[in-house]
């Protein structure tokens, strides 16, 4: 019973103390429903152009015509908000002139790390929204994630805060471990074996004390029959042992028969 608590003990703290991403790698940990996985598709304006892409990958959805897409550019170097203010100064001046209207900088949490990023809506002719853009740079030691969300999707255009969080849970899927946790789980652990190995020395000391009795085997009958009769022949071995003689059965009227003749003939 000591063995299965310990191992529900075990198992629930392997649960709880370590975080299992569900995607390894740069990757986008809550993608919307329906998003699938493609690597080979790329956008048309990046978050930085003009730098190196030494990571790549995509995510999209087409229903009903409605094209969205997340897009993940792995940049060399840790580039913070003066590069982010850069970029976004860019992107106005090549969408100038254009039905593109691009939101205020703004910073948000990722992976445990400050990124900065901005929104942008794109418009028909007639005024209508045609897509909704969030974008963000999450800076890391030598390498900068940027991570861009396009939407043509109506649910998505409407609820424009969606896209803000999609690209916020960002993250380089890794097992992380709570070591505090660890720690008193391991101590919980070595208490419950000290108490088993404990309670196992208990038990073989109460056995050692414990007297044994020798129990005689139960004779029957039968086997009482066959000791008195072997006891007059216990000191013959071999061939001293007297021939077990067979006496022959008598009907009952013959021995009527005698007992009347003994009784006739009387003493002697």
């Amino acid at each position: 019973m000591l063995r299965i608590r310990v191992a529900l003990v075990a198992s629930v703290v392997l649960a709880t103390a370590c975080q299992v991403p569900r995607f390894e790698g740069p990757q986008i940990q809550e993608p919307p429903p329906a998003f699938s996985m493609k690597r080979d598709v790329t956008q048309e304006r990046r978050m930085f152009p003009a730098r190196a892409v030494v990571f790549h990958e995509a995510w999209v959805e087409a229903s009903w015509g409605n094209f969205s897409g997340i897009y993940i550019n792995g940049h060399p170097g840790n580039l913070g908000r003066g590069e982010v203010e850069a970029a976004q100064r860019q992107a106005i001046l090549e969408t100038q002139g254009q039905r593109v209207e691009i939101g205020p900088l703004e910073s948000l949490d990722v992976d445990g790390r400050t990124a900065w990023g901005w929104g942008e809506t794109w418009r028909l002719e007639n005024g209508g929204l045609q897509y909704v853009v969030f974008r963000a740079a999450v800076p890391y030691d030598t390498v900068t994630y940027a991570v861009d969300f396009l939407t043509g999707d109506p649910g998505l255009k409407l609820r424009p805060d969606s896209l803000r969080t999609v690209v916020a849970s960002f993250a380089v899927g890794r097992i992380r471990w709570n070591v505090p946790l660890l720690l008193i789980a391991a101590g919980v652990l070595l208490f419950l074996l000290n108490l088993g190995r404990r309670r196992a020395n208990e038990r073989a000391a109460r056995a050692r004390h414990v007297p044994l009795v020798k129990i005689r085997p139960k004779q029957t009958d039968e086997g009482t029959r066959g000791t008195a009769s072997t006891t007059g022949t216990m000191g013959a071995t071999g061939a001293d042992a007297p021939a077990p003689t067979a006496t022959p059965e008598m009907s009952v009227a013959e021995a009527i028969r005698k007992k009347v003749e003994s009784r006739d003939r009387g003493p002697a």
